[in-house]
């Protein structure tokens, strides 16, 4: 289960979007992500919340078999069917999203318009080079119903650091600009402590020499 503190980061990073909060509407999909940067891994928070006129066209895709139970598997196939609903590029490569954790509440409670279906989609980011990024959002799951918002969490390692994020009208497509600085290698430090030390060596044989000759 998603952990209630990501949650609630969840709602404090869209408190400054209060007008589309307050927008969404009976007859709405509201769908806020929200993105985590971190080094090695992407993370995506997505909180999705259907509005009374369209929680039973929601459940009809969740409970498949109608039976008003939403069991693991169907909860499993509407997340994939979401994530492949999400296209997610890092300076203009597709990445391979990873279903991570998804959380559903009672069918009930999705009718009362108050339910929130909690997902978490991850991506690695092993190999991400030092220097400035580009991540690509673009959410495609049932736009004729929904409204989007998009954010990006600040990083909780310094190495991370967001410099821009901009967003279509709709949010439903937002591109978040980010810089890495990568720890130096300890070989790298190594080399650069051993380099210097010749050059003293040189230096410090090179100025006996000359008060030799002197």
């Amino acid at each position: 289960m998603i952990a209630v503190r990501r949650y609630l980061l969840l709602l404090l990073a869209f408190v400054a979007l209060p007008s589309c909060l307050c927008a969404h509407q009976l007859d709405e999909y509201l769908q806020a992500t929200l993105v985590a940067i971190e080094p090695g891994e992407i993370r995506l928070e997505i909180n999705l919340t259907p509005g009374v006129a369209v929680a039973e066209r929601i459940l009809a895709l969740i409970d498949r078999d109608h039976d008003g139970v939403i069991s693991t598997n169907e909860a499993r196939t509407y997340a994939d069917l979401l994530k492949g609903d999400l296209l997610v590029r890092l300076d203009q490569g597709n990445v391979e999203l990873n279903l991570a954790a998804f959380n559903f509440p009672e069918p009930s409670e999705l009718r009362s318009g108050w339910g929130i279906i909690q997902m978490e989609l991850t991506v690695k980011t092993s190999g991400l080079t030092g220097g400035a990024h580009r991540l690509t959002l673009e959410n495609r799951h049932l736009p004729a119903i929904s409204v989007y918002l998009v954010n990006a969490t600040r990083p909780a390692s310094g190495l991370i650091q967001i410099v821009g994020q901009k967003r279509n009208k709709n949010q439903s497509t937002a591109e978040i600009a980010f810089d890495f600085h990568p720890p130096q290698s300890p070989s790298i430090l190594i080399g650069i402590v051993a380099t210097l030390t010749a050059l003293s060596v040189v230096l410090f044989a090179g100025l006996c020499q000359a008060r030799k000759q002197k």
